[in-house]
């Protein structure tokens, strides 16, 4: 209740702020906006405080000093960057939002500081009557089903980021390796077409301590694609088409065949016996421990990933490319913001001006970077300041210079990816868990951390974990869950 007494309060005032600009004379009525005036400068200077998670950087009031001097004949602005690594990011932004703290920009998403829940409680801006005024510029941009992905009841919340609006499953590997054995990874489509793979590899290399790792999201379980809702609910694709009927994850025969399988390769030593509580794959790969393991990826994902370690590693995409929804990543707008119009300027020009983005992302040119040509730059390992490698949480991705050691078509190969998605089988579709329903939509939640881990991972044998993890799924309401997906689903499958 206090966030939306809060938002309230915003709102009115820059009611207030209207009605004042409506007696001033101004000629051009209908570029007087709430707030503050399109197309001029404001003479009253604001300070905005944007939260990103990223590592610590050094030099931050250094590019904070320069992107004030650009912002000043723009919008007349200051930059606070506010830096909070990953274990300190949802814990603050959490703790700030409740208290009803002031600041103005934010990243949020489906995974961390969930959009959905934060803007459904008043902490977001609601932006949707400004997108075609101090957003105009940036809405342009957009793809008309990425954004509309991002709306909540009609109303948006946040900008996603504007990058790659597509997904694709494949495999990252060590490409020495592959070529070593004659091994063109494009035809393993799955896990068990690669075991013969992983064992002579096992065998022949021994120098690398397990073929392939995986963690929770990166199994056998997770190379198939579905819809999930809720907790152990699912409505899975085959074929490019969907199922028809919402299932138990657990029960399913999807589930069933990829935890034999993880367990197979976690007996066989294929995969790393330590991977209940080892979670940093990348850094594994990077060590030279493994082979292989699988990711959602997109164009130079693989190279962006392992930029500037010299390691040789190569990607390839085998499941169809799916377009994706934007709540992956996503800059909101507080209500608790004392200038939100300003805000929303601001990020106006974070997706349209790409000297504003590069600053933000590369920092200060000379000294955290050097430009090898026109779009292509050079940043040295103990440069003091680079978002380069979150640079998806923000802003447009395509305004962006490339690292060296990036493919030069690497935006093109983007766009070109993008085109190539196709819609997901139930496109549009939005299944949401009713009030009523929330005390088994915890219970079933907390099932799932207790088993789900465990068994996709290949650490437990499933024939002895399954059927007491479905047992404790019914008794904690799976099944209620299921029927209202269910309800929901049928009823958008009548309208399609």
């Amino acid at each position: 209740m206090k966030l939306k007494a809060l938002l309230k309060n915003v709102m009115c005032v820059g009611a207030v702020c209207a009605l004042v600009l409506s007696f001033t004379g101004c000629k051009n009525k209908e570029a007087m906006i709430k707030g503050e005036e399109l197309g001029k400068v404001p003479v009253e200077p604001y300070e905005i405080n944007w939260y990103i998670q990223s590592p610590s950087q050094k030099d931050v009031s250094l590019v904070e000093e320069k992107v004030n001097e650009y912002l000043k004949d723009k919008i007349n602005a200051t930059l606070k960057i506010n830096i909070l690594e990953s274990s300190q990011y949802e814990k603050k932004m959490g703790t700030m939002i409740a208290a009803g703290e002031a600041f103005d920009i934010a990243f949020t998403c489906s995974w961390l500081l969930n959009y959905a829940t934060y803007a459904n409680d008043g902490a977001f801006f609601d932006l949707t009557d400004y997108t075609d005024t101090y957003l105009k510029d940036a809405i342009q941009l957009f793809d008309e089903d990425y954004l509309k992905s991002a709306y909540i009841d009609g109303r948006l919340y946040a900008l996603p980021t504007l990058k790659e609006i597509a997904s694709q499953k494949g495999w990252v590997y060590r490409k020495d390796i592959a070529e070593k054995y004659n091994l063109n990874m494009a035809d393993y489509k799955n896990f068990e077409e690669l075991e013969p793979v992983l064992k002579m590899i096992k065998e022949k290399e021994p120098s690398i301590q397990y073929p392939i790792d995986w963690t929770e999201d990166r199994t056998a379980f997770n190379l198939n694609d579905f819809y999930s809702p809720v907790a152990d609910v699912a409505i899975f694709f085959e074929n490019g088409k969907a199922r028809d009927k919402v299932e138990n994850i657990i029960e399913s025969d999807i589930m069933k065949k990829s935890a034999a399988i993880s367990r197979r390769f976690y007996l066989e030593g294929l995969v790393n016996p330590d991977v209940l509580t080892s979670t940093n794959i990348t850094q594994r790969f990077q060590e030279g421990k493994t082979f292989v393991y699988m990711e959602n990826l997109k164009p130079g994902k693989a190279e962006e990933t392992y930029r500037g370690k010299n390691i040789p590693v190569a990607q390839v995409g085998i499941t169809p490319i799916y377009k994706t929804d934007g709540l992956g990543s996503m800059n909101a707008v507080s209500s608790t913001s004392k200038n939100p119009y300003r805000a929303m300027r601001f990020l106006n020009l974070l997706y349209t001006d790409p000297v504003l983005s590069n600053l933000i992302v590369y920092g200060v040119e000379g000294v955290h970077y050097t430009k090898i040509d026109e779009n292509r730059v050079d940043v040295p390992e103990n440069t003091g300041y680079s978002l380069a490698n979150i640079q998806w949480m923000f802003g447009n991705v395509f305004n962006n210079y490339l690292a060296k050691s990036e493919d030069p078509e690497k935006h093109k190969l983007l766009k070109e990816f993008n085109e190539a998605a196709m819609p997901t089988p139930v496109r549009d579709l939005t299944i949401t868990i009713p009030q009523s329903l929330d005390v088994q939509k915890m219970a079933v939640t907390t099932v799932k951390k207790q088993y789900r881990k465990q068994l996709v991972l290949g650490a437990v044998d499933p024939e002895q974990v399954i059927d007491q993890y479905i047992s404790e799924l019914k008794a904690a309401g799976i099944d209620e869950l299921i029927a209202e997906c269910q309800r929901q689903y049928d009823e958008w499958k009548a309208k399609q």
